[in-house]
């Protein structure tokens, strides 16, 4: 009957929400879910790397179960790695675990990295926040996600253009800055025109 139990950590479905809420009819939130976090790269980062970005983070889970597994997606949840065992340290009893992954990335542009934990008892979390959204927005522990710009210098052209930049002194991030120099000369530029047959159609 104490108020945070009775009233405030309370867990509702998702078809409960300030039109319908009660207090009865949410049930009392105990030991901890499941849940982990990305804390490097940061969200919005723009990393430069060779086909593998470290990503690094924490697992928990409560009730004094312990984080046994560590998953990592770089498109936003459909293929995971798992992080090698050896990368996590020590387990404990209600202690949370670190844990590092060296993430094979071909991709080039923004994607979406997100990780998962399953304890124990193989509990695991829902892959996106829509799943586990509730009224007081209590232990809504889906997968963590962040956003990152990869520039994968192991492909020719961005290799070729960091070298051009190096060559300039013009830093490559951020981004959103705009070159100071031509993307190709003219000459480049017909040449490979004539070798793509052009832009239209041959009539």
């Amino acid at each position: 009957m104490a108020p945070v139990q009775m009233k405030e950590y309370l867990y509702y479905t998702p078809q409960v929400g300030k039109q319908n809420a009660k207090y009865s009819n949410g049930f009392s939130i105990q030991d901890m879910p499941v849940s982990s976090a990305i804390m490097s790269p940061i969200d919005k980062a723009q990393v430069v790397h060779d086909g593998m970005i470290k990503l690094r983070g924490w697992a928990y889970s409560g009730g004094g179960h312990w984080p046994e597994r560590v998953e990592v997606s770089g498109d936003g949840g459909s293929v995971w790695y798992e992080v090698p065992w050896e990368n996590l340290t020590t387990k404990y009893f209600h202690a949370w675990r670190l844990w590092e992954i060296e993430m094979p990335v071909d991709a080039e542009g923004w994607l979406e990295f997100c990780v998962r934990t399953w304890d124990n008892a193989l509990n695991t979390q829902p892959t996106f926040v829509r799943s586990a959204w509730n009224w007081d927005l209590h232990v809504t522990s889906s997968c963590h996600r962040i956003k990152v710009y990869s520039i994968n210098k192991s492909k020719p052209a961005t290799a070729q253009r960091l070298k051009q930049l190096e060559d300039a002194g013009v830093p490559l991030i951020p981004i959103t800055h705009p070159l100071e120099f031509d993307l190709e000369s003219e000459e480049e530029y017909l040449e490979s025109m004539k070798a793509q047959k052009g832009r239209d159609p041959i009539e």
